[in-house]
Formats: C-alpha cells, structure tokens, sequence
C-alpha cells in the first residue's frame, strides 16, 4: 500500500512538472463514447463497492469523440475515485451528455457524490498544487493535493475545463466539459495555471 501510494505521488509530480513544462504528450484518437467509459466503469464500480456505495450512470448514447483517451480516463477515474473517498455512506453518480455552448460541441462529464461536502473557501484553494480542503481532512483522507489540481490543467490542455459546486454536509458536482474533437495543438500549449483565489 505505502509502495502504490509513492508511485501515485512520483506520477502525479511527473504528470504536473510535465504540463507545466508544455511537455505534456497528447495523443488522440477516435473513440467511442462507451469504449472510453469501460475501463473508468469497472475501476469505479469496484471503488465504490469497496465503500459500500452505489453508482449510478447516465450516458449519452452513440457519441463518437477524438480526444486524448487515456488523459480523459485519468481525469473521470481522479474524480470518481475522490467522490468515493470523500462519501461515508450514500450514493455517487456519472452523467455524460453531448451539449454545444458557444457554437462549440463538448461532451460533459458531471461527477457527483452526496459526501461531505465543502466551504466555498475550501472550494476557493481545491485546484492549487499540493492543496487540500483543510488540514483535517486531509488527516483523515489522506492525498497529496495534486490530483485536482492536474485535472484541471488536463481539462485546459484539451481546450475544456472542470468546474465544482458544493454544498458543505450536502456532497458536490464536478462538471468537465471537453471538445468532442480536441486540438492536437492544445497538447503543445502550455497549460494556464490554475486560478488563484
């Protein structure tokens, strides 16, 4: 356990270092919708009946995206695995669905969980290096902090975003919204760096 935990964290430090040197690789490929979910199912499937929670899933049907494929399972499988650390009991859920906003077509992914919840300060510092709610959750939890903070520069470098709302006691939506064709040259850019608050 001690072992996976430090390769975890010499991944997260490498996936980080990497985007911010504008090294991050980006492959893309064409890829069904359902394709790209299997893997992110059965792993998340798995978690949640380790915790003894249930996980629902919404997904739109016969969606065809080019997108980096193991990037975007790293980001569904980083936010379902933290919907289910942070629920003791209750339900967790996966939504997908094809939408265009601003003449753009983009697939979200909404990743909920009726957990703990947080503050709109906790919220405020979610997506900084090396950052967590607050120093009791992460007693209790455990993490390193990267995890959010390299979905979102993952989401950026794919031109999408993620975004959260969270009510504390209540649980919390993560929302990624991603082209359904994302820019090869987007994987060349440099990041923007995660807002800071």
């Amino acid at each position: 356990e001690a072992g996976t935990h430090l390769l975890g964290l010499i991944n997260d430090v490498l996936d980080l270092s990497r985007v911010d040197a504008g090294r991050m690789d980006f492959h893309p490929e064409t890829i069904r919708l359902d394709q790209l979910l299997a893997p992110v199912l059965a792993s998340s499937d798995l978690d949640a009946t380790a915790h003894e929670l249930d996980l629902s899933v919404d997904t739109a049907p016969d969606v065809v995206l080019w997108v980096d494929a193991r990037r975007v399972r790293q980001i569904l499988l980083n936010l379902l695995s933290n919907a289910c650390k942070f629920t003791k009991q209750g339900d967790i859920g996966l939504r997908v669905a094809a939408i265009e906003h601003e003449g753009r077509r983009l697939v979200e992914f909404s990743v909920t969980d009726s957990g703990i919840g947080m503050t709109s300060e906790q919220i405020s510092r979610l997506f900084q290096e090396f950052s967590q709610a607050d120093a009791s959750t992460a007693r209790q939890f455990g993490g390193t902090g990267l995890g959010l903070a390299i979905t979102r520069r993952l989401c950026q470098m794919m031109g999408g975003d993620v975004t959260v709302t969270s009510e504390l006691g209540k649980g919390s939506s993560f929302v990624v919204r991603l082209p359904v064709a994302a820019s090869p040259a987007a994987g060349r850019v440099r990041a923007r760096p995660a807002a800071r608050r």
